[in-house]
């Protein structure tokens, strides 16, 4: 594959503003000029693509910290998947360290293909040390920017990157100008600490878990930051006159950001893979999971501009102790003066909703998107979750000690008040298409909350959530309405919700209790955006539809890590229906199975 793409690119000198950066082998650390690649030659004609992720240990440096990292193919953030929409791609993954390992393809449909969803113990037991497996899908009716990142543990700290898809050959974007060239920009973070102490010393005293050192782009902190080497920056070279197309991926573990590039307006053309209607703006709001495509014209003709990105929050930053400092990185003009500083942008404030829920308010779908995945106007299905935090009792922390969450209880997080639990010894795949026994051991899930309370007022007597790990199971072809719910509980938090497997519409959100009579009279069913991962508002809930047209195993999280970790998710089982084109064939053959644990490791 490598050999291959060096000679198209090669063919292709031209077209290339920068021809580095396609390394077979070794990587040069101190490389931050990355190329935008001209689009024309980012993928290759074959439609059927072999990838190779090889995962290992390499050392980065970091404000003044250097670090053993878990990396793929040697790069931080991890390389690009160039693809053109209908490509089927088989990537290899091959797990070098001694750790296990799930790779996850964010917001890949993998329509009948859900053996390859990367979901550890959910679609499959992880990649072993020392071992591979073939994840084979092909991407239908999506254009635009995805991500792929580890699904297990906290490894996706390190191991993440951009899937960028583009239109077939010779058809169009719905939008002009149609972009020159593409740059994925990742926003992240660095931790100076071990990701996997973080969350397991969280777990283990039951208590908050320590923050990352420094947000990032494309791996880089930037200036601003205290420690930080003056080339730790990620530099974009641009030529005046074209318009980039930033993928802008937010592969952070437990932060949203704002982001803006001074004296330059940008223009949302597509959310999560899915066009929208193009909408120009000042600053782009994504949490994590979120990914956007943005147009940026190269309108000036000389000139360095920072392109930067700040946390927003609800919490105070400080209760946090999350540091203030805004990443960024370089917008470099042929022509500028090293002797000018180059030019901050306007950024909103950390903690300032308006311009969040401005952001959100502005996004609508278009036509193309709609014929291919019609909004559902009928609802099959009808469910409400709730989803926040909850406290569990202080005998649950190690024996020694009392736990170092709220008045000595540990941290939970639940969805109508159950806290999720992996099964270990199995996947849920596994259990539902292939052990079929065992799969009434996980069926029951409920539709709606247990209690019912005012979940925007008082707080339950109770906050210790149930556990278990139970599903809803859907019939192919249904149309679900889901109601997300916030509770006050401990405090209020935009929680991103991510559904594995399908898009879903935004069709209504609001502020408060959710109301079943008037609030479904303000739902957009005419040109809502569509997402795979939105955020429940802080103190409100968001409205979501989908139709279950894609048979398997599709978990349903929060993407905030700590979240994960502390159970807030659930997954639906989607049956198959009728007919060799809805129903989802066997695993492969290298398909991972589990090994069966004596105990529950938590």
């Amino acid at each position: 594959m490598c050999g291959k793409m060096v000679f198209i690119i090669f063919l292709l000198m031209p077209l290339l503003l920068y021809t580095s950066n396609v390394s077979c082998g070794s990587h040069h650390h101190h490389h931050h000029h990355h190329p935008s690649y001209a689009i024309s030659s980012l993928a290759s004609n074959d439609t059927t693509k072999h990838i190779h992720f090889t995962v290992g240990y390499i050392n980065v440096r970091r404000l003044n910290t250097t670090k053993r990292l878990i990396a793929v193919n040697g790069k931080f953030p991890g390389p690009p998947v160039y693809a053109y929409e209908g490509d089927r791609l088989i990537i290899k993954v091959t797990n070098n360290i001694t750790e296990d390992v799930a790779i996850h393809w964010h917001g890949v449909r993998q329509f009948l293909s859900c053996w390859a969803d990367g979901t550890a113990y959910i679609t499959q037991c992880p990649i072993r040390s020392g071992k591979s497996y073939n994840h084979d899908f092909t991407i239908t009716g999506q254009v635009g920017t995805l991500l792929w990142h580890a699904h297990i543990s906290w490894l996706r700290s390190t191991l993440h990157g951009a899937i960028v898809i583009l239109p077939k050959p010779g058809v169009r974007h719905p939008f002009d100008p149609q972009p020159d060239y593409a740059v994925p920009i990742i926003f992240g973070e660095w931790w100076n600490g071990d990701t996997q102490l973080v969350e397991e010393n969280a777990m283990r005293k039951g208590s908050a878990p320590n923050v990352s050192d420094a947000a990032t782009i494309n791996g880089y902190p930037g200036p601003l930051y205290k420690h930080s080497r003056p080339h730790d920056i990620f530099t974009l070279n641009v030529v005046p006159g074209k318009t980039y197309q930033l993928n802008l991926v937010n592969s952070a573990l437990e932060v949203s950001y704002y982001f803006a590039v001074a004296n330059h307006s940008l223009t949302v053309v597509a959310l999560d893979a899915s066009y929208v209607r193009p909408y120009t703006t000042d600053f782009i709001y994504l949490s994590p999971g979120q990914t956007a495509d943005v147009l940026l014209s190269t309108n000036m003709t000389r000139g360095r501009y920072y392109m930067a990105a700040t946390v927003f929050s609800v919490v105070p930053l400080k209760d946090l102790g999350i540091p203030m400092n805004t990443t960024t990185a370089l917008l470099k003009y042929p022509d500028y003066r090293s002797s000018v500083a180059p030019i901050l942008p306007e950024l909103p404030d950390h903690n300032d909703t308006g311009p969040r829920q401005n952001f959100i308010d502005n996004l609508r779908s278009i036509n193309i998107t709609r014929e291919q995945n019609p909004v559902p106007l009928a609802v099959d299905r009808h469910l409400m979750f709730t989803v926040g935090y909850a406290l569990e009792p202080n005998n649950t922390c190690s024996p020694y000690a009392l736990c170092q969450g709220v008045n000595h209880s540990r941290f939970s997080a639940a969805v109508n008040n159950i806290s999720f639990d992996n099964p270990w010894n199995t996947s849920l795949l596994q259990a539902f298409f292939l052990n079929q026994p065992v799969r009434s051991l996980f069926i029951g899930f409920p539709n709606k909350p247990i209690n019912v309370y005012n979940y925007t007022g008082t707080v339950p007597a109770n906050t210790t959530p149930r556990h278990s790990t139970k599903v809803v199971t859907l019939n192919f072809g249904d149309n679900v309405q889901l109601v997300l719910q916030d509770t006050l509980l401990l405090e209020y938090d935009v929680h991103p919700f991510h559904l594995h497997g399908h898009n879903f519409y935004i069709v209504g959100e609001g502020y408060g209790n959710y109301d079943s009579v008037l609030d479904p009279l303000t739902f957009n069913l005419i040109d809502p955006p569509q997402r795979n991962t939105a955020g429940v508002p802080a103190g409100g809930w968001i409205a979501i539809r989908w139709t279950a047209n894609n048979p398997g195993v599709w978990l349903l999280h929060c993407h905030l890590e700590m979240h994960l970790s502390w159970g807030m998710e659930m997954a639906f089982v989607v049956r198959n229906g009728d007919g060799v084109n809805e129903t989802l064939p066997g695993p492969p053959s290298d398909y991972p199975h589990c090994i069966k644990h004596n105990s529950t490791p938590h």
